[in-house]
């Protein structure tokens, strides 16, 4: 009878230093990111709206940009009655995609805030990604950024690699199937 409750207790003992380790490294995830954002000249984690998810930028408000940050291109979209803004920016980790929220002021330049970020993979040569300018099953879903195969002289892209769609309520993006997406690249219109 003692060895199977010694059994039981060192599984028991197993579990709990398992679950503080996890509890653990997850809140230095959480240090970590709330101080980088901190130092890019963030928010205070107190203004975020609740359900934002974590990311190195979420919460920075830019206009212009933190140090290091350059903007790639973006698009105004509207989600669910509201203005964002996707901004395609270019960080010393690699190219992002922010949605962003913008504040309203009188400012001659909006100031934005990080929503969500998407960290974009390395695009191949015969890659772009497009952004607000993607039908879903022949319906235009401004809410989507996709990599698109770049064809020479088409102006509708129909082979697409991978598609996320913002979503701004949980603050993420969305990794979404790629059949039946098609895109445009709005400046040729």
């Amino acid at each position: 009878m003692l060895p199977e409750n010694l059994e039981n207790v060192s599984k028991q003992i197993f579990v709990a230093v398992a679950f503080v380790v996890a509890a653990c490294s997850s809140d230095a995830r959480r240090k970590e990111a709330a101080s980088d954002v901190a130092a890019a000249g963030a928010v205070p984690a107190s203004q975020s709206p609740p359900g934002v998810a974590s990311g190195r930028y979420i919460g920075v408000r830019h206009g212009p940009f933190p140090a290091g940050v350059a903007s790639v291109g973006g698009a105004v979209v509207r989600i669910d009655g509201t203005e964002y803004a996707f901004t395609h920016v270019r960080t010393p980790s690699g190219d992002m995609v922010w949605l962003d929220s913008i504040a309203s002021g009188d400012a001659p330049t909006p100031v934005k805030i990080v929503r969500a970020e998407l960290r974009a993979p390395p695009l191949a040569r015969d890659e772009r990604l497009l952004m607000a300018s993607c039908d879903v099953n022949g319906k235009l879903d401004g809410r989507v950024v996709a990599i698109v195969v770049n064809e020479a002289n088409a102006t509708k892209f129909t082979k697409v690699r991978q598609a996320w769609r913002a979503d701004a309520r949980n603050g993420r993006f969305d990794v979404i199937p790629v059949a039946g997406i098609t895109c445009e690249d709005p400046g040729t219109s």
